[in-house]
């Protein structure tokens, strides 16, 4: 059986799978954190203690990109579980990763609390370090018009080394020895237009982005005040790449037959509601993560989904609306097909307009369901899937 979380953080981003298979239990996260808001709220912290003990290990935790709203509770998911085992994450130009890590050390300049939140800055500029020993870390490299064919997968197993961080290329499947035929396939995309709200804020209220490498000068308290006020007034989006991932059944004739079992959430009268398999192609069991990533067919800055996950569309049932629902980054090419299910992360009270009526529009049109996740615990949406042996021919 697995179970699929779509956790209530707000406006952030935490997602969760809980596989059991055979005796044994594989826990997934991709991302953990909330705006810069709510970064001290107890009721959002309180979701990710809540969601593991300290005898849990996580097997993989998948970091789509850098921006806050999506790293910032990673230090208290580390502090909670038993181990971190293994760290995918998008590889960053040399000097996107100074840039970051030294705006992080601007944000935590001078903040109450700084033990105990993530120090984020350490997160980017070292994440090896940040995690420790024991856990794995990968890096995926930036997708290129070069890269052709099917990826052979690279299985993970606890013989792995761990010295130095590892490079596999954007597209790689991934899949953990002795869990069966799922796979995680990460898609690291390079936009050039991320990440220019910011630098351009930053540049209006006298801040020389060039020389936002230098720690000394980040670290001027004027400065550290005027690159708070300018973050706190973006929409997210710091953070160049952002790193789409597939969860599902692999290409090839797996071992395994997986059916979608259902869907559940309750609402804030708290009565339960629940979406069942003959509304839902029961076959379509994979889920498409896609973070902050730009939807679209055809723009530089944009990620054909349908393209990159051409192999794997077909189990695809749940796609995560990137951006918490935002306009710009919304194509509906990827609701083709009926009966998907589109959780969107969102705050109630953000100060965004998201998610757009627009997006949700256009969810509807195509005969498909929209689901805010918010800050409220009962807007936690759960799928449960099934599985079974595969018969032998």
């Amino acid at each position: 059986m697995i179970q699929r979380f779509f956790h209530p953080v707000g406006q952030g981003a935490f997602y969760s799978e809980r596989h059991e298979y055979q005796g044994s239990t594989l826990n997934i996260v991709y991302d953990c954190g909330t705006e810069y808001m709510n970064r001290r709220k107890k009721g959002i912290r309180g979701v990710v203690t809540q969601s593991f003990s300290d005898q849990d290990v996580i097997h993989i935790l998948f970091i789509s990109h850098f921006d806050y709203d999506h790293i910032s509770l990673i230090k208290l998911l580390k502090d909670t579980v038993n181990r971190i085992e293994r760290v995918v994450i998008p590889l960053l130009d040399p000097k996107e990763t100074i840039f970051l890590a030294n705006i992080y050390r601007a944000l935590e300049e001078n903040e109450e609390g700084e033990e105990e939140e993530a120090r984020l800055s350490d997160l980017v500029r070292n994440p090896k370090e940040f995690f420790g020993e024991g856990t794995h870390v990968f890096l995926v490299q930036p997708s290129t018009k070069k890269e052709n064919g099917e990826k052979a997968t690279i299985w993970l197993s606890k013989s792995d080394p761990e010295e130095n961080p590892k490079e596999i290329p954007s597209g790689t499947p991934l899949s953990l020895e002795n869990y069966g035929d799922w796979v995680f396939v990460p898609y690291n995309h390079l936009n050039e237009e991320r990440g220019k709200d910011f630098r351009d804020k930053l540049q209006e209220v006298g801040i020389d982005v060039g020389k936002l490498e230098n720690p000394g000068y980040v670290l001027d308290k004027d400065r550290c005040q005027k690159i708070k006020a300018c973050y706190k007034e973006i929409d997210g989006g710091i953070n160049q790449n952002s790193m789409f991932l597939y969860s599902g059944p692999s290409v090839g004739k797996g071992v395994s037959m997986y059916f979608w079992g259902g869907g559940i959430r309750w609402d804030h009268n708290y009565h339960w509601s629940c979406f069942y398999d003959h509304y839902f192609n029961s076959d379509r069991v994979a889920c498409l993560y896609t973070g902050d990533g730009d939807l679209g067919d055809g723009d530089l800055n944009k990620v054909n989904a349908r393209a990159v996950y051409k192999d794997y569309w077909q189990f695809i049932g749940t796609i995560q609306i990137p951006h918490h629902g935002s306009l710009p980054s919304f194509n509906d090419d990827v609701l083709k097909e009926e009966y998907l299910l589109c959780p969107i992360s969102v705050g109630k009270n953000n100060s965004y307009g998201h998610p757009s009526q627009r997006v949700i529009s256009r969810i509807l049109f195509h005969r498909s369901c929209p689901i805010l996740v918010t800050e409220d615990v009962c807007s936690t949406f759960v799928e449960v899937i099934g599985w079974r042996p595969r018969p032998i021919m």
